[in-house]
């Protein structure tokens, strides 16, 4: 496992972050270990995301055109 340091954190971040690991019952570092967790999830979520549409914006783009359904719609409200 890695280990990592941050300098110059806020005071007031520093304390959010205690008092949010105290209330979830995690010490400061698990608490952070998890936050960090959830954002490189999200993170990889997004990207995968951002690939399945590029992925299907290339099989619209291989469907054939369809006719305008307009005049059909106008035409089956007339009756």
């Amino acid at each position: 496992m890695a280990n990592l340091t941050i300098k110059d954190l806020p005071d007031h971040v520093h304390q959010s972050l205690k008092e949010a690991a105290r209330s979830h019952g995690y010490s400061l570092n698990r608490y952070i270990i998890s936050l960090l967790e959830l954002s490189v999830e999200e993170r990889t979520r997004r990207k995968l995301m951002r690939e399945g549409r590029q992925e299907f914006r290339q099989f619209l783009a291989t469907l054939p055109r369809l006719p305008d359904s307009t005049p059909l719609i106008r035409e089956d409200r007339e009756r």
